[in-house]
C-alpha cells in the first residue's frame, strides 16, 4: 500500500487543504470563489486507486 492523500475541499470555509497518510498538511487556498469547482485528480502509476467522497449534506435537500 502507497501513501494516501486527500484533498479537503471546504466550501463553506472557501478552502482547500491536504492531508497526506492521516497527517493533516494544512490549507494550500483561502478564499475560493463561490462558484461551482470541479475537482480533478491525475495519477501517473498502474494499479492507482482513486476515490471521491462527499461529505456534506444531502444534496436534494
Amino acid at each position: 500500500v502507497g501513501e494516501r492523500i486527500r484533498v479537503i475541499l471546504d466550501c463553506e470555509d472557501n478552502t482547500l487543504a491536504f492531508e497526506k497518510n492521516y497527517e493533516f498538511l494544512g490549507v494550500a487556498f483561502r478564499g475560493l470563489p463561490n462558484t461551482p469547482l470541479y475537482p480533478a485528480v491525475s495519477a501517473v502509476y498502474g494499479k492507482t486507486e482513486v476515490s471521491m467522497v462527499y461529505l456534506g449534506p444531502p444534496l436534494d435537500g
